[in-house]
């Protein structure tokens, strides 16, 4: 017996080890390696606006020492190389009108940063003209080759009375403006939303504090339900910029979260005002999600199916971790010291939080 708990105790220590290990920002809801673009018809031409990591991009083109320097030193860099920066784009985003090869000029070009992560902003404008009345095609291909292969870039674009989304990847590089299919738009949010729930591991933590909490699969099923209810109306209300709160309030506060749900089952395990507690950092959680769904143009149906199937994705995510846990949790209680065992993975959660929080909060 003394030797199962020996093991259990092990185990926690090292998984709680591992995550401690990782870098704050990792734990965001938010891949470094992760890029918007937003086409649209423009002054007879097409505009491309694309977002991107600025350090990614200082991997393949050559911009100085980025860690080194401070936010305008960044946008110096950024505005020094910018012929580097137009090369370099030249040959890994093409666009073809009617399958001829456009070649773009940057417009403008900035920083632009969304709580601890810095990315490139640059516009480029490519001379297709009558673009409704023409197949323009793009092929993208940043990062992929060279740097990331994990690399995703979410591709929205408008162009008059056609409007869409997409999901630009390394098997996925090449899409044809207005020729997207609705199974092909299902598919790609579904992958977006469970990727991105896997790689959110302050989110993992959270949900694991939750079970600890739970004593029954009801309890179980009576809080997934209201937190799932929360945190999908504050995804697409952020999604759709209805609401906004700065990614610098939104990580301090789910760290946070983690610490408060690990000591309800310390200090308050009949758990009164759980759901309502649940339901008000489900908020919080899904202002954390919607930092991979910003979605811009006018509201559509294909927007709105954009942001649904995100969000499946992201109840599949949570849903395969819940059907993990829950029973390793059953299995933990059946133990004689099975109360020790999770009292002890519950401090380990809390502090953890606390050590994000203090990384984000001051950092």
């Amino acid at each position: 017996m003394r030797s199962s708990v020996t093991t259990w105790f092990a185990a926690i220590f090292f998984i709680i080890f591992s995550l401690s290990q990782i870098p704050s920002s990792v734990h965001a809801h938010t891949d470094n390696s992760e890029g918007k673009s937003n086409i649209t018809a423009k002054d007879g031409g097409l505009h491309y606006e694309l977002t991107v990591d600025i350090f990614e991009l200082g991997r393949v083109v050559e911009l100085g020492n980025l860690p080194e320097m401070k936010e305008d030193e960044l946008s110096d860099a950024l505005s020094r190389n910018k012929m580097l920066i137009e090369d370099y784009l030249s040959r890994n985003l093409e666009v073809f009108a009617d399958g001829v090869k456009t070649y773009g000029k940057i417009s403008d070009i900035g920083l632009k940063q969304e709580g601890e992560l810095s990315y490139a902003r640059i516009g480029i404008d490519f001379p297709v003209q009558d673009v409704s009345k023409k197949t323009v095609e793009i092929h993208y291909n940043i990062f992929f080759d060279d740097n990331d292969r994990l690399h995703r870039n979410i591709a929205h674009y408008e162009l008059g009375t056609e409007t869409g989304e997409f999901i630009l990847t390394a098997k996925e590089r090449t899409f044809e403006l207005g020729n997207g299919t609705l199974w092909g738009q299902v598919i790609s949010f579904v992958q977006l939303g469970f990727h991105h729930i896997l790689i959110g591991l302050d989110h993992i933590l959270f949900v694991i504090a939750l079970l600890l909490c739970s004593k029954t699969l009801k309890d179980v099923m009576k809080v997934v339900t209201v937190f799932t209810l929360s945190h999908s109306v504050s995804l697409g209300l952020s999604a759709l910029n209805l609401v906004s709160v700065s990614p610098d309030v939104v990580e301090p506060l789910i760290a946070l979260s983690i610490v408060f749900v690990a000591f309800e089952y310390l200090f308050f395990p009949s758990g009164r005002y759980r759901l309502w507690i649940v339901f008000g950092f489900g908020l919080i959680h899904g202002l954390g999600f919607s930092g991979a769904l910003e979605i811009t143009g006018d509201l559509s149906l294909r927007t709105l199916l954009s942001i649904l199937f995100f969000n499946l994705g992201v109840e599949g995510g949570q849903a395969m971790i819940l059907l993990i846990i829950f029973p390793i949790i059953l299995l933990v209680r059946r133990n004689r010291r099975g109360s020790m065992i999770q009292g002890t993975a519950s401090v380990a959660i809390s502090l953890i939080g606390f050590v994000w929080y203090v990384q984000r909060f001051f950092g």
